[in-house]
C-alpha cells in the first residue's frame, strides 16, 4: 500500500477510536470471542455470521447440534462471499467460484447449495432470492447483515483505503466524493434482514457516519495535494 494511504487510513482509525463500540460487540462479546478473531474483512464477516446464526438459531430453538451445524456451513459462506470481489457482479461471481471450491469439501450437497446461495445474495440493494429452508434462508440472511456490518466504522477506516489503493484514486477525489459516499451508506440502514441485524445494524451504519464526518472534516483541513 501507498505510503499516502496508509497514512490516511492510520488517521482514520485514530480519529474513529472516539467513536462508542457497537452494542453488537457489547451485548455478546462472550460469543464473539469464542466464535474466532482477525482483523480482515472476510474474518470480521466470518466471526459475525457465526454469531448471528447462533442468536438466530437460539431465538427459533432449532436445538444445539443444528446451531452448530448451521454456524460451520455460515462461517464457510463468509470466508468465501468475495472471492471475486474484483470482478463486476462480484457476488454472483464469488457464488460460482465457491461452488467450484466446494466440490472437494467434505459437506453434503444441499449444505454446498445454501453456502453457494447465500453468498449470491449478499449484495446491497439487490432483490435477495428465496432459500427453499428455513436453515438456508437464516444463514443467508446473516451473511448479509454480517458483510454489512462492514459499513459503519469498517468502511471509512479500512476499506475506503485499500480500494483507493487498489485503484490508484488521488486524495482530491476521495474529498470530492465523500459526502455522496455518506448519503449512500445511509441508505443500507433499512436492508438488514435478520431480526438481531435489524436492531443492531443501523447502530453499525450510524457509527460509521458519526466516524466518516470526522473524518471528512480531517481530509478537508488535512488533504495532501496529490
Amino acid at each position: 500500500m501507498k505510503d499516502i494511504y496508509k497514512r490516511m487510513m492510520k488517521e482514520s482509525k485514530r480519529i474513529a477510536l472516539s467513536s462508542k463500540r457497537p452494542s453488537f460487540y457489547i451485548v455478546f462479546k462472550q460469543l464473539a470471542d469464542n466464535l474466532g478473531h482477525g482483523m480482515e474483512h472476510a474474518e470480521k464477516v466470518t466471526i459475525d455470521i457465526g454469531v448471528l446464526v447462533y442468536i438466530e438459531g437460539e431465538r427459533q430453538s432449532l436445538g444445539s447440534d443444528l446451531i452448530r451445524e448451521a454456524i460451520v456451513i455460515a462461517q464457510l459462506s463468509g470466508l468465501l462471499h468475495d472471492i471475486k470481489r474484483k470482478e463486476p457482479n462480484h457476488a454472483s461471481a464469488s457464488a460460482k467460484e465457491a461452488r467450484i471450491k466446494l466440490r472437494d469439501f467434505s459437506l453434503r450437497e444441499r449444505e454446498k447449495e445454501i453456502i453457494v446461495q447465500a453468498i449470491s445474495n449478499h449484495e446491497a440493494f439487490v432483490e435477495p432470492k428465496k432459500i427453499s429452508t428455513p436453515i438456508g434462508q437464516m444463514i443467508s440472511d446473516s451473511l448479509y447483515d454480517a458483510d454489512k456490518f462492514r459499513w459503519g466504522i469498517d468502511n471509512f477506516t479500512e476499506t475506503l483505503w485499500y480500494m483507493a489503493d487498489f485503484r490508484g484514486t488521488p486524495i482530491k477525489l476521495i474529498v470530492e466524493h465523500f459526502p455522496r459516499g455518506l448519503k449512500g451508506i445511509i441508505k443500507i440502514k433499512d436492508t438488514f434482514r435478520t431480526d438481531t441485524g435489524k436492531k443492531y445494524g443501523p447502530e453499525f451504519i450510524d457509527l460509521g457516519l458519526e466516524a466518516g464526518e470526522k473524518i471528512y472534516d480531517y481530509l478537508l483541513s488535512h488533504s495532501p495535494s496529490q
